[in-house]
Order: C-alpha cells, then structure tokens, then sequence
C-alpha cells in the first residue's frame, strides 16, 4: 500500500556508510516497522537497524536527540517531506511513503456531484505527501467542467499541493470556490477549512469516499472563538514553548509574552517535549486563565478541543493581542 523505496535507502546508506541507523515512522506507518527493517537487512546485512518507539508528528519532530543518545549514524523518516522551516541538523533521510491507492470512477463522480451541489466554479486541490500523485489524476477529471488551482509550496522540499497539518499554504495562495483536499481521514481537511474559511470537501482514497466538511468546520470555529472571548476575559496566561527541535519558537514566545503583559497580563512560560491534558494539570492552578502552546497548532484545536480551560493557538493569541478577531488565523 506504500512505496517505502528500499533499494533506494540501500544505495543511500552504503554511500554514507552508516554503520547504525534509526528508523522513524509515524504512529500511522509503525506497523509496516519490523518488514521494513526484515527488508532493510537482507539488503544490508552489515548494518544495525534501530526503530524509534516514541511518537512522530511529522517532520517538525525528528528524532535528532535519541539518534545522538543510541549514537547512530543516521535517521530515516518515513511519511513525511522536510518541514517548512527547520531542516535536521543530524544526518537524514526523508522517504515519502506514497501511497499506491488510486481513485476510482465512482469516487471522482461522486466528488464532482459534491462540487455541484456547492456551485462552485473554481476548485482548489490540495493533498498529503501520500497522495500528491493523485492530484494530476483529479485535476484532469475536473478540469472540463472546473477551473482547478493546485498552489505552490511553502519549501521546494514539498510536492505542488502538499499540505501539513500546520502549513496550508498550497491552499491559501490561490483563490477558489471550493477547496478539495486527498486525505486519510478529516484531520488535514478540517485544517484546510479553518485556513481558508470556505466550503471543504475530504476525498479519501482509504474509504473511497467523499465529505463534505464544511459544517464541521463551522463547529470547530463555534468552539474556537468561545475559548477566545472566555481567555480575553483573564488576566494570568501560561505559554508553552515546544522543545521538539522543529517545534522550538523561541521568538514567538519572546513576541507573545512581551505583547500579553503589555496588555496587564501576568504570564508564566512553561517548556514541554510532549504536552498531555495530564501534563498541564500538573502545573495548573486556579488563578490561570488561559494557555497558549507555541509548539503545534492542532495540540489546541485537537488534543485540547475539551479541556476545561482555554488552550489557544498562537494565531488566535495574536487575535486577542490586536484586538481583530476577523479573519480567524489558522494556523499561525
């Protein structure tokens, strides 16, 4: 189901000459981990595979500090492109993990009956990194009835397209009726329609259907500008800084900080690596307000949707400071 382009790692590594090299696969990836390293060292039986346990999120997140602790000679990430603004200090390679999923008829007719029903004249496409090859496939279905846009990049790493969970700038630079984006899952759709604040539909290889998510996403932003109104009515602010190496924003929390007790907030600055409903509750009190996390966008609108106090991204802090509540920042 994914090309995990082994021969290509075995002329790689021979070339580097890695002696120990640590795999890293998102949550999502993992299982495929032991055939990967059975195949990995039938290809290279003088070489020591290591596969890292620990979560993966994404490129932002590579696993440069256990790479140095287990003294490895390289990492291999699976499943992602190199990040938007951080590129590993550590040796690394990068493997795609495209899919071999194609679309059938059925679901690009079924897609094109979803853009009908939004009127739409203009259409955007986005994808992952699994299913960029599936773009040109749907573009040229759509294209005798559509103006379809297919944006640039925030990287030249990154394929024309390509979303994260945390950069839609494929998406935002064009201007469409419609968004699309070709997606396991709602996770990155729904990020696609609280960046771009207009109608989104889901296409999933997986499931071969097609969703509408623009409902969904006015009920995330329902959620989202209530947790705002609630923080702005606080006068103490914890903002976490994100430890990961690409998550580490050492000038956004200086810029949030400085802007948030120039408003009469008192703030604390609190350091985390991997941040947990139980993890803030540990250093919760009653007089805090509100929180802001600076390492990853989808923590608050995602893993801290229902927590019992406002956890904000560092777009609706910067709402809140400028006193502009419209248009809804996602998501930086």
């Amino acid at each position: 189901m994914y090309i995990l382009e082994e021969q290509r790692l075995k002329e790689e590594i021979r070339s580097r000459k890695a002696k120990r090299v640590l795999l890293q696969f998102p949550d999502g990836l993992k299982p495929l981990s032991t055939e990967v390293v059975r195949r990995l060292g039938e290809l290279l039986p003088e070489v020591e595979f290591l596969t890292s346990g620990e979560p993966s999120f994404g490129s932002c997140d590579i696993a440069e500090d256990e790479a140095r602790l287990l003294n490895v000679d390289l990492i291999v990430h699976f499943g992602h492109t190199p990040y938007t603004w951080y590129y590993p200090k550590f040796p690394t390679l990068f493997v795609d993990a495209k899919s071999t999923l194609t679309v059938t008829p059925e679901e690009l007719n079924e897609l094109r009956t979803a853009i009908r029903r939004r009127e739409a004249r203009t259409i955007s496409l986005t994808s992952t990194v699994q299913h960029s090859d599936v773009l040109k496939e749907v573009a040229n279905y759509l294209r005798s009835e559509y103006e379809v846009k297919i944006g640039k990049p925030s990287n030249p790493f990154m394929y024309d397209g390509q979303v994260w969970g945390c950069d839609y700038k494929a998406a935002t630079t064009v201007n469409a009726d419609v968004y699309i984006n070709v997606s396991g899952g709602e996770f990155h759709s729904l990020g696609l329609g609280l960046a771009t604040g207009k109608p989104t539909l889901n296409l999933d290889p997986y499931t071969g259907t097609v969703k509408d998510v623009t409902e969904e996403v006015w009920k995330v932003l329902k959620v989202r500008y209530s947790k705002m109104y609630k923080a702005m009515e606080g006068t103490t602010w914890v903002v976490i800084q994100g430890l990961k190496v690409g998550q580490n924003r050492p000038l956004m929390v200086k810029y949030l900080v400085s802007s948030l007790e120039k408003r009469g907030m008192r703030t604390f600055t609190f350091t985390s690596k991997y941040l947990t409903k139980e993890s803030i509750r540990n250093f919760d009190r009653s007089y805090i307000d509100a929180y802001v996390v600076t390492s990853c966008p989808r923590l608050p609108t995602d893993d801290f949707y229902d927590f019992e106090k406002p956890v904000l991204t560092p777009g609706e802090a910067k709402m809140i400071i400028t006193g502009k509540m419209e248009p809804y920042i996602f998501p930086w």
